[in-house]
C-alpha cells in the first residue's frame, strides 16, 4: 500500500536571557530525520536582571519583537513554543531512592522496566517533599541492585532492592509564572520549560562530546552555568549568579558612564591587546560632550573581573567535573565567550582541551545567529530531539491534563508532551491567540502528586 506524504515536524524554542531574547523554529523530515532551521528572530532583552523578570511589560515587548522578526522574515504564524529560562535562583540536587523488589520471604526476581519507573516516581515524591520549587527536570543518573555497581539499565538483574540516583533541577514558581505569562501576553502558548544549562549543553556540544564526556560552560549576561555531560546525558549542573553584566557594571561605575556606553567600550577591546595599542583612544559623545578613554583604561577594569568570574567562581566547579574520567573537552558559550581574546585566556588556564561552542550545525542558521550566544537557543530544539529519543533519561513533570497529550507507558508518565507537536504554520502573520494560563502552574506543581 502506498503511504501518503507525511507532514514535516515543526518545533519551536523561545530563549529568554538577561541580554537577549531569541526564538527558533525548525522543520524536520519525518522520514530522513533531517532538521532545518526555518526561522530565527532575536531582540534586545529589556526588563530582566540575572535571568529574573523585573519589568514584565518590557519583557513582553522584547518577546514580541523577536517573534515578529521570525514571522515577518519567514512568512510564519508561530503559535506554540518551548521555553528556556535560566534564573540564578534555581536549585540543583541529587537524591537516592531505594525501591523494594520483593516482599520479605519471597525470592529475588529480575528488575523490570516498571520497577525502574516506580523507583523514579518514588524519588520524585521524596524530592517534592524537600522543597516548594517546581521540578523542571528529573534525570536518572544510574541504578544499582542490592548496592551493586551502578548501571544505566538494570533490567534483568536479580535482587531485593533497586536504588536509583536522580538529578533534579527546580525553579521558583513565581519566576516560571512570570516567564510564561510574558510569553502568553506576547501571543505564544508555552508547551514546556527547559533550564538554560541543559539547553546550552545540547546546543554547543557535539554528539561525540555528549557521549565521551565534556563540560559545557555558558557565561551569559546575568547568569552562568556549568554543565557536565557524559554517557549521553546530563551528569551535573552548577549555577553562578553573575556574568558579563558584572564587567559592564564595573566599567560604568569606575568610568562614571551609562551602562550602554560601558557595554560599547567592553566590546571594543581585546583581553590581550598589543602593547602598542594600549594608549589608543576610544571616544564617544556623552551628554553633548566628547568622552575619551584609552584601551588601557578599559582593559584594567575588564580583565580583573573576567579573571574573577572564570577562575574564582567557575573554574573550581569546572575542575571538579574535570576530575571525572574521560572528559573530552571544555566548551564555552554565551555572549562573554564571544569576547576577543577569551579563548586565549581560557586556553592558558586549563589542561583539558578548550573550544568556543557555537551552535551545533550552525551552517543551517542565518549568519546573524551563528555566534556562541545562540547556543542555548539551538539547544532547546536539540534537547527536544534527545528527549524524544531517550524519554527514560530526560524526564519532566506531566502536563497531559493541559495539553491533551496521551499518557505513554514507556515514558515513565512524567514527560510534558510529545515534542513533535506542530508549533507554527506557513501562512501570513495574523492575530496570534493567547494560550491559556489559568491552571498551568498549579498543574505543573501538582503533576507528580496527581499521578501517584
Amino acid at each position: 500500500m502506498r503511504r501518503g506524504k507525511q507532514e514535516p515536524i515543526i518545533r519551536s524554542g523561545l530563549d529568554i536571557g538577561t541580554r537577549k531574547i531569541s526564538l527558533i523554529v525548525t522543520e524536520t523530515d519525518p522520514l530522513s530525520s533531517e532538521m532545518q532551521v526555518i526561522a530565527v528572530g532575536s531582540a534586545r532583552a529589556r526588563g530582566i536582571s540575572k535571568g529574573d523578570i523585573q519589568d514584565p511589560d518590557l519583557v513582553v515587548e522584547s518577546i514580541r519583537r523577536a517573534v515578529d522578526e521570525a514571522e515577518t522574515a519567514f512568512d510564519l504564524n508561530i503559535r506554540d513554543t518551548f521555553l528556556a529560562v535560566g534564573p540564578s535562583s534555581a536549585s540543583v540536587f541529587r537524591l537516592e531512592h531505594r525501591f523494594p523488589l520483593r516482599e520479605e520471604g519471597t525470592p529475588e526476581r529480575p528488575v523490570t522496566g516498571k520497577d525502574m519507573k516506580d523507583a523514579v516516581k518514588g524519588a520524585v515524591r521524596v524530592a517534592r517533599e524537600k522543597g516548594k520549587e517546581l521540578l523542571v527536570h528529573a534525570i536518572p543518573l544510574g541504578y544499582s541492585v542490592d548496592s551493586g555497581f551502578p548501571v544505566r539499565d538494570p533490567r534483568g538483574l536479580k535482587g531485593s532492592v533497586l536504588t536509583v540516583e536522580v538529578l533534579f533541577i527546580g525553579l521558583p514558581e513565581e519566576g516560571v509564572r512570570r516567564s510564561i505569562t510574558c510569553a502568553e501576553k506576547a501571543g505564544l502558548k508555552i508547551l514546556g520549560v527547559v533550564h538554560k544549562s541543559i539547553a546550552s549543553a545540547f546546543g554547543s556540544l557535539s554528539e561525540e562530546e555528549i557521549i565521551d564526556g565534556a563540560v559545557a560552560v555558558d557565561i551569559g549576561a546575568g547568569t552562568s552555568t556549568v554543565t557536565c555531560v557524559r554517557d549521553g546525558t546530563i551528569r551535573d549542573v552548577s549555577i553562578f549568579p553573575g556574568g558579563g553584566d558584572l564587567v559592564t557594571q564595573d566599567v560604568a561605575k569606575l568610568l562614571m558612564i551609562p551602562t550602554s556606553k560601558a557595554e560599547y567600550l567592553k566590546r571594543e577591546i581585546s583581553l590581550f591587546e598589543d602593547p602598542c595599542d594600549l594608549q589608543d583612544e576610544l571616544e564617544f559623545d556623552l551628554d553633548g560632550e566628547p568622552f575619551v578613554a584609552t584601551v588601557q583604561d578599559v582593559l584594567d577594569i575588564v580583565f580583573p573581573r573576567m579573571e574573577e568570574i572564570l577562575f574564582d567562581f567557575l573554574s573550581p566547579r569546572i575542575e571538579e567535573f574535570g576530575q571525572e574520567k574521560f572528559l573530552r573537552s571544555i566548551v564555552f558559550s554565551g555572549g562573554v565567550a564571544c569576547a576577543r581574546g577569551f579563548l586565549d585566556l581560557v586556553n592558558d588556564n586549563f589542561d583539558i582541551p578548550v573550544r568556543i561552542g557555537g551552535p551545533v550545525n550552525s551552517m543551517s542558521l542565518p549568519p546573524q545567529a551563528r555566534g556562541c550566544e545562540f547556543a542555548s537557543t539551538v539547544g532547546i530544539v536539540n534537547y527536544l530531539l534527545e528527549r524524544e529519543a531517550h524519554p527514560e533519561i530526560l524526564l519532566e513533570p506531566c502536563l497531559a491534563e493541559l495539553t491533551g497529550a496521551p499518557d505513554d507507558e514507556q515514558s515513565m508518565d512524567i514527560l510534558i508532551l510529545d515534542p513533535r507537536r506542530s508549533v507554527a504554520t506557513r501562512t501570513r502573520k495574523g492575530n496570534r491567540g493567547k494560550g491559556p494560563m489559568d491552571g498551568f502552574i498549579d498543574a505543573l506543581k501538582n503533576a507528580f502528586r496527581e499521578l501517584f
